[in-house]
């Protein structure tokens, strides 16, 4: 079944290759977006996120997200992930514990102040939300992540997770008891702290410090979804 997600990316992405939407257009808002297709702004800031992840468009803060330039290079295709079962959503955790500890890892030599900056950007929008006692940080903890593929100048780390698509953050195909576990505030403030770790390691240029913040930040995610599953299992 097609999700709402997709939904409001493939009506993106067509209105983009019918030119109804250019290379430098703005693209409408998120309360436009929420009000012409009638979805919730967790559902749009998830399409946003993805089409930003596959260089589609990009956002400019304070000023809007805006269509980008076609690339003209091939980009490395992958298969899609099936995330239908807890096995299928550990396995991913697993692939992404190495792939994102040697990216982070490279991060940390090779980032300018720029993605800096931009690492900086998503890990300040996720604490801004729970701040305010909101648990709608998805979107956030995905540009994190991709922030730092980015940084690390390799442009296959990036594509590896931009085509991961919703599997960055598997938990978007948890059933609802789990992802309730998941989102206590408690657990998504720990989360923040471990961004904080990687960022900091990234920031001073530790290569070994970045590799192991990143390793025990997604071997900890592994463990919050196995314990969440439990929970909702016993239930």
């Amino acid at each position: 079944m097609t999700s709402l997600t997709e939904k409001v990316v493939a009506t993106l992405s067509d209105e983009i290759r019918r030119g109804a939407l250019r290379p430098g257009d703005r693209i409408p808002t998120e309360v436009e977006m929420m009000k012409q297709l009638n979805v919730s702004r967790s559902v749009v800031r998830e399409a946003i996120s993805r089409l930003q992840a596959a260089n589609v468009v990009e956002t400019r803060h304070g000023i809007g997200t805006f269509v980008r330039e076609p690339e003209n290079e091939e980009r490395m295709q992958l298969p899609a992930a099936d995330l239908s079962s807890m096995l299928d959503v550990m396995a991913i955790i697993e692939f992404r514990i190495d792939v994102e500890s040697a990216s982070a890892a490279l991060a940390a030599g090779r980032r300018t102040l720029q993605h800096l900056q931009q690492i900086r950007s998503a890990l300040d929008r996720f604490g801004a939300e729970l701040e305010r006692g909101n648990t709608d940080v998805l979107a956030h903890d995905i540009e994190f992540h991709l922030q730092i593929a980015r940084a690390s100048g390799n442009r296959y780390f990036f594509d590896v997770l931009s085509q991961l698509g919703r599997a960055v953050s598997p938990r978007t195909r948890l059933g609802s008891a789990e992802i309730a576990e998941l989102d206590h505030i408690e657990h998504l403030r720990n989360v923040l702290n471990e961004h904080e770790q990687i960022y900091r390691a990234i920031e001073r240029q530790d290569a070994d410090d970045a590799r192991a913040a990143m390793r025990m930040h997604l071997s900890n995610s592994r463990e919050r979804l196995r314990r969440a599953h439990a929970v909702s299992a016993a239930a």
